[in-house]
C-alpha cells in the first residue's frame, strides 16, 4: 500500500463534496477517477497532493507525490507553442526521471490523436502508481487497472479498466432494480395485510340482543380474544413494515423520444458537395484541390491532426460563400461552437432551449433530462452554469431546433463521461445529418457512419467508424507490404537473369542495353527498401 485515506470529509460551505471512510491505493496501480462535473474529482487529487486540506480525516502517503494539474503552465519557459504542445511539454517535465505517485488531471485535453497516443505510451511505461482524471474512455481502457467512482460525495473503487467498470455498474443497477421491486412488493403485501387485519377486527359481530347474560358474557369474551389476536397480528405486521429495509429507487434516465420532423424533404443523397477546394491560412496551405461529399442523414466525423484545417473547413461551410462548397438548398444547419453564441446568458436553460423550437415542452424537458439536467437546474440562468452545463444547453437547443443538419465542433470538451455517453444516445436517435469534430476516439466509434480525414492538404473519405478506418488502413498497409515484397522478388529475379546474360554475351550493343536495364532495375530495387 502506498496511499491511504481514512475518514476524510470535505465541505464547500454547507455542501459536503467528499466523504471517504477508507480508500487504499497500492503500488503500481493505475487508477482512473470518474464522476460527473463538480462531483469532487479534482478536489480528491488536491487533497491527496496536499494542495487542499480535508475538514476531517487522515492521509498516509508512503511515496513522493507528483501532480500534473489540468491547466498547469510550463516552468521557466516562454515558448510559442500550441495548447497540445504545452500539454506534452508540461507532461514531460513532470514525469521525466521521476518516480512516485503520479496524479494527472485531464492529460489528453487539447491533444490530437498523435498527442493522445504519445501520452498513452508514456503512461504505460511509467513505473509507479497513477491516479488519473480523464473523460477519454479509450485511455482509461488502455491504461487503468482500477476505477474510482465519485457519486453524491461517496467514493467507490472497482477492479479493472473502464469497460469492466461499466459492466459492473450495469450489474449493480440491475441488482438494485431487482431489490427495489422486491421491497415494493413486500411493502405493498404488508400494507394490504395490515388493512385486512384491521378491517377484520372492525367487522367482528357485537353481542346479539337476544342472548342471555351468561351467553353474552361468553360471546363478548370470545370476541375480545379474537380482537386481541387480530390486533397482535396487526401490530406484528406493522413492526415488520417498520423494520423493512428501505431500498431507494435506482436513478434511470428518461426514455428518449426525439419527435423530429423536417419541414423540407431532402431527396438528394448529398447534403454538402466539396469539389477542388483550395484554402490558405496566411502563408500556410490547408487545402489543395480537396474534394469530398457529406451524405444526407449520415453522421460524419471530421478528423485530423491539430492545425490541419478542421475548424477552418467548418467555418467555410457555415459562411457558405466559397464556390467550391455547394450546400443542398434543403439543408438547414444548426451549429455548435465553444463560444456559445446561440445562448442568451440572461435567460434560463429552458427559456433558451424553447426559444427556437416547434417541439413541445415535454420533448424539450425530456432531451434536457437525457443530458442529465435535473428539474431544478433547467430554471437556472446560463450565466450561472458550469462550462459543461453550457455545452449541454447549447447542444440541446440545436437538437430540438428546426434544423435538419448539425455541425458540432468539439462537443465533448468540458463534459464528464456520463454526459458524453448521454449525448451519444441523443445523437444516435437524431435522424438528420451530422458533421462533427472531436478527438474522442470512442465517441467517433459510437456515432460515426462516415469518416473524413484531412491529410496532406486533401480530404480522405471512408465509409464506416474510426475502428473500421484503422482496420482498412492496416489491411492497405499489409497489401502494400506484400506488393512491395513481391516486387523485390521479381526485381531480384530479373537482375539475376540480366547478370547471367551479361557474363556470357559478346555483342557490345546487347551488352550496353543489358547494362542500362540492370542500372534501371537497381534503382527500382533501392526504392523498395
Amino acid at each position: 500500500m502506498v496511499l491511504e485515506l481514512k475518514n476524510i470529509s470535505k465541505y464547500y460551505g454547507d455542501r459536503k463534496i467528499l466523504e471517504i471512510e477508507n480508500l487504499k491505493i497500492y503500488e503500481n496501480e493505475k487508477i482512473g477517477i470518474v464522476g460527473q462535473n463538480g462531483s469532487g474529482k479534482t478536489t480528491l487529487l488536491n487533497i491527496i497532493s496536499g494542495a487542499l486540506k480535508p475538514d476531517t480525516g487522515e492521509i498516509i502517503r508512503k511515496q513522493k507525490i507528483i501532480y500534473l494539474e489540468q491547466f498547469e503552465e510550463i516552468n521557466n519557459e516562454n515558448l510559442n507553442l500550441s495548447g497540445g504542445e504545452k500539454k506534452k511539454k508540461a507532461f514531460n517535465q513532470k514525469i521525466l526521471r521521476q518516480t512516485g505517485i503520479l496524479l494527472i488531471d485531464e492529460p489528453s485535453s487539447n491533444l490530437d490523436e498523435n498527442g493522445i497516443q504519445y501520452i498513452k505510451k508514456e503512461l504505460k511505461k511509467y513505473n509507479g502508481t497513477i491516479l488519473i482524471i480523464s473523460h477519454d474512455r479509450s485511455l482509461l481502457d488502455e491504461i487503468c487497472t482500477g476505477i474510482i467512482e465519485i457519486k453524491d460525495g461517496k467514493v467507490k473503487k472497482y477492479d479493472g479498466n473502464y469497460s469492466s467498470y461499466k459492466i459492473q455498474k450495469e450489474a449493480e443497477i440491475k441488482r438494485q432494480q431487482f431489490e427495489y421491486r422486491q421491497y415494493i412488493e413486500e411493502k405493498n403485501r404488508l400494507q394490504k395485510a395490515i388493512m385486512i387485519s384491521k378491517n377484520t377486527a372492525k367487522e367482528i359481530r357485537k353481542t346479539p340482543k337476544r342472548m342471555g347474560n351468561s351467553e353474552a358474557r361468553l360471546h363478548k369474551r370470545g370476541v375480545e380474544n379474537v380482537r386481541e389476536k387480530l390486533e397482535g397480528h396487526t401490530n406484528a405486521l406493522k413492526t415488520r413494515l417498520e423494520k423493512l429495509e428501505v431500498k431507494e429507487k435506482p436513478h434511470t434516465n428518461s426514455q428518449i423520444y426525439m419527435q423530429y420532423q423536417t419541414e423540407t424533404t431532402i431527396k438528394s443523397k448529398i447534403a454538402i458537395d466539396i469539389q477542388n477546394l483550395t484554402l490558405q491560412l496566411g502563408k500556410k496551405c490547408l487545402f489543395e484541390n480537396a474534394s469530398c461529399v457529406i451524405k444526407t442523414n449520415h453522421k460524419t466525423a471530421l478528423i485530423g491532426e491539430n492545425g490541419v484545417g478542421k475548424t477552418t473547413l467548418i467555418n467555410e461551410i457555415i459562411k457558405n460563400t466559397n464556390k467550391s462548397i455547394k450546400i443542398n438548398p434543403g439543408i438547414k444547419i444548426g451549429y455548435f461552437s465553444q463560444d456559445f453564441t446561440n445562448l442568451n446568458f440572461q435567460k434560463s436553460v429552458i427559456e433558451n432551449v424553447m426559444q427556437d423550437t416547434n417541439q413541445s415542452e415535454k420533448v424539450v424537458k425530456n432531451v434536457l433530462a437525457n443530458l442529465l439536467f435535473k428539474d431544478k437546474d433547467i430554471n437556472k440562468k446560463i450565466e450561472n452554469l458550469s462550462g459543461g452545463e453550457r455545452v449541454k444547453a447549447s447542444i440541446a437547443k440545436i437538437l430540438v431546433s428546426e434544423n435538419n443538419m448539425l455541425i458540432l465542433d468539439e462537443p465533448t470538451n468540458f463534459l464528464d463521461i456520463e454526459s458524453i455517453e448521454s449525448l451519444e444516445k441523443l445523437l444516435k436517435e437524431y435522424n438528420g445529418t451530422i458533421l462533427f469534430v472531436t478527438h474522442d476516439k470512442t465517441f467517433i466509434d459510437n456515432i460515426a457512419t462516415d469518416i473524413l480525414l484531412i491529410k496532406n492538404h486533401k480530404i480522405i473519405e471512408h465509409e464506416g467508424n474510426y475502428t473500421s478506418y484503422l482496420q482498412y488502413q492496416q489491411e492497405k498497409s499489409k497489401k502494400k507490404e506484400t506488393y512491395t515484397e513481391n516486387n523485390k522478388l521479381l526485381l531480384d529475379f530479373k537482375l539475376s537473369q540480366i547478370s547471367s546474360e551479361l557474363s556470357v554475351t559478346k555483342d557490345e550493343k546487347r551488352k550496353k542495353e543489358l547494362e542500362e536495364e540492370f542500372n534501371r532495375l537497381i534503382q527500382l530495387r533501392n526504392l523498395t527498401d
